[in-house]
């Protein structure tokens, strides 16, 4: 059969199921649907910075996909993750009995919501609520918080109720705008206060939670390197204190200038004490040779008391002379004013001296006629440099200790000031290091801070206004057009496990026998009165097909045959009885039980049906001969009746099922027919199938036409 075909007459069959089953569904759903509440939606964008590197190395790479796939994923999940669930529930709890009221909406939470609210929360857990501030409110009720069922936020958090709950709560949906930066996130619930709410809470909780991954370790990080900065900065200063302060003990401005300057000082003072030192051996060398010419007018000058005076009085000030010029520069000499006076004593000293010889010269000579002027004068000549000498040589030999003293002093300084040097130098070096890490570390941060930057609102959340639209036209249509997919569903699915023979087709793929005909039977109340008039159409349709099988001037046997009782073989054969009759020909019908006994040892071992049947005396043989045949589940039937007959016809009732049984019993019968014509004969089939066959059966009225024409297929047909 043509597959449309098969469609249109299978929806046509159950046109009732779908018309009634669709339009009670419907009428159902529309009764039911009054008593939805009104939802409300909220909505808010986020920038997240992520596509868009605004960072500090974004011209070095591109764009890893994968991971920026990543984070948006992560940002999507936070969204669902029960701790954050969790505090958003506990903080709009918080706010509802802060601010709710219970005999008006406000845009927190609605009078009906509020109202059924406070009957379900506990006396202990009200008595946190501090109208005057949500924080301690929200403060006290996560230290209320426990992980225990008899936690009543514990219960409240894990239950099916609204608003609050985990189900409730992952409903939240987020999603990515196609490839960009941003994400919406949507909320909706039947409280357009709690809607809106919920959506900021939303925001605060995934921008909290989202910082404290991105910026954690980094921030972990600079706070350890500022740490350790610190504390390198203060061990670093208090070296270079100590190292002030033991300069400042020590009497060191700067130790490589002062060992220098010490150690030129003392070149020069090694190198004026060998002069002092030569001066003084060669003078007094001089001395000795000339006493020896002037022992005793020397011996008489210095027993002279001026003259001894003088002398210790040049020795004085030459001394404090050398003093002065040893430890002073040649400007800082030129300067000194007193060292000017000592040199005008020394000099007055001299002239006193020079006087005091030329008066002992006037009346004195040498022994050995040598002129007692020059002598005397080189003599004193001699004492005053040797004298010089030797006050030079008692202050330099004092020099050398105090220069003895610095290096003792100064030996020690460089080495310590040396290692407290090289500790503060090792310690810088350490800052120095720690500085470049902390600086990397921040510049670390920053460019996270720039590529993920903070969750930033594109658009407000707001107040919901307006209910969203009604879903109740959808749900109406959802169930018109789900009852129909059902029924159709329900329908095919019987149909294609449903073994009732039904029509032609289903039992000709069934049996395996070709369908000759189909009889209407008494089952359609609609056309009774037309039920005759039917069966006589697809009587003349059936016997015009057995015609073939009629032989001229012989008996031609037809065998009615069925699996069980009740088939309709006596209906079927009246029919055809009736018209073979109408035409001229002698139809006799034969029944078991009446006309032969089917229960007789005859009728098991008959090779012809003449061998259990005679007709009665005076009659002659009939043209056609109807065979009626017991059921062959009870009564076999021998072979060579079956092989007798032009044609063996099974009746079956198209409202019966076929079972396996049947399958098996007709696999032996078909055996037995061998090559003999076999056709199935269908009884109590619906019009429309009956139809197939004989055309269009009465009655004949234009909607009957219409009908038929459509279920032909014969959309531009004139007349049936």
């Amino acid at each position: 059969m043509n597959i449309t075909l098969y469609i249109i007459r299978f929806l046509y069959r159950i046109r009732y199921q779908l018309i009634f089953g669709s339009v009670i569904v419907t009428g159902l759903v529309i009764y039911f649907s009054r008593f939805i509440p009104k939802t409300y939606t909220v909505k808010t964008t986020i920038y997240t910075g992520i596509v868009t590197d605004t960072g500090l190395n974004s011209d070095q790479q591109p764009a890893n996909w994968k991971s920026v796939e990543n984070m948006f994923d992560n940002l999507v999940k936070l969204t669902k993750e029960k701790g954050i669930q969790k505090i958003i529930a506990i903080k709009l709890l918080a706010i509802n009995l802060v601010h709710g009221d219970p005999d008006a909406d406000n845009l927190y939470i609605r009078a009906k919501n509020y109202k059924d609210l406070i009957k379900i929360i506990p006396e202990d857990l009200l008595q946190l609520v501090d109208k005057t501030s949500e924080k301690k409110t929200i403060d006290n009720f996560i230290k209320y918080m426990k992980n225990d069922p008899e936690n009543f936020l514990y219960e409240l958090l894990n239950n099916n109720g609204p608003f609050y709950s985990y189900n409730s709560l992952s409903t939240i949906a987020a999603k990515r705008l196609d490839n960009s930066d941003l994400i919406e996130i949507s909320y909706q619930t039947a409280d357009p206060g709690i809607t809106l709410n919920t959506v900021k809470l939303i925001y605060e909780e995934l921008r909290a939670a989202y910082e404290d991954i991105r910026y954690k370790a980094t921030n972990d990080i600079v706070a350890y390197y500022e740490k350790e900065l610190k504390r390198l900065q203060t061990k670093l200063s208090g070296l270079e204190d100590k190292l002030v302060n033991y300069n400042v003990e020590n009497s060191v401005i700067n130790y490589p200038e002062q060992t220098k300057a010490i150690a030129n000082s003392y070149s020069e003072f090694e190198n004026r004490y060998e002069a002092t030192r030569r001066a003084y051996e060669s003078a007094n060398r001089v001395i000795q040779d000339m006493e020896q010419y002037m022992n005793t007018r020397t011996k008489l000058v210095k027993a002279n008391d001026d003259f001894i005076r003088a002398l210790n009085e040049i020795s004085s000030v030459n001394g404090k002379i050398t003093e002065i010029e040893t430890f002073n520069s040649e400007e800082m000499q030129a300067k000194n004013t007193e060292l000017q006076e000592y040199k005008t004593q020394l000099k007055n000293a001299e002239q006193k001296i020079s006087s005091l010889t030329t008066m002992i010269n006037s009346y004195k000579e040498s022994k050995e006629g040598i002129a007692i002027d020059g002598l005397v004068d080189e003599w004193l000549k001699q004492t005053i440099v040797k004298t010089k000498a030797e006050a030079e040589l008692n202050v330099l030999d004092q020099r050398r200790k105090v220069y003895n003293e610095q290096y003792k002093l100064y030996s020690p300084i460089g080495t310590q000031i040396d290692r407290q040097q090289r500790e503060i130098k090792v310690l810088e070096q350490s800052y120095l290091q720690m500085l470049h890490a902390l600086n990397m570390a921040k510049m670390k941060q920053k460019d996270i801070q720039l590529t993920s930057a903070t969750l930033r609102l594109i658009s407000e959340p707001t107040f919901p206004i307006l209910s969203d639209k009604s879903k109740r036209s959808l749900l109406v249509i959802a169930a018109f057009m789900g009852s129909i997919l059902f029924i159709i569903g329900f329908n095919l699915l019987i149909e294609l496990l449903d073994r009732t023979l039904r029509d032609a087709d289903r039992a000709k793929r069934l049996t395996g026998l070709p369908v000759l005909a189909a009889f209407t039977g008494h089952i359609n109340l609609k056309y009774r009165g037309f039920t005759k008039a039917s069966n006589r159409v697809v009587a003349a349709y059936c016997c015009n097909q057995l015609n073939v099988f009629l032989q001229l001037g012989q008996t031609s046997i037809i065998n009615l045959i069925s699996f069980g009782e009740q088939e309709g073989k006596g209906f079927i054969a009246s029919y055809l009885q009736e018209y073979w009759e109408d035409l001229g020909f002698n139809v006799k019908i034969i029944t078991y039980g009446k006309d032969y006994n089917s229960q007789s040892m005859v009728y098991a071992l008959a090779h012809s049906i003449f061998n259990i049947y005679e007709p009665p005396y005076g009659q002659d043989n009939p043209d056609i001969l109807i065979v009626k045949y017991p059921p062959l589940r009870e009564y076999p039937i021998s072979t060579d009746l079956l092989q007798e007959a032009q044609v063996n016809l099974l009746v079956a009732d198209a409202c019966r099922v076929w079972s396996t049984s049947d399958t098996q019993l007709l696999e032996h019968f078909r055996k037995q027919v061998k090559e003999k014509p076999l056709y199935l004969l269908l009884n109590r089939t619906e019009r429309e199938f009956v139809e197939d066959f004989t055309g269009q059966l009465p009655p004949y009225s234009g909607l009957k036409n219409l009908i038929f024409r459509l279920n032909q297929f014969g959309i531009t047909a004139n007349k049936a």
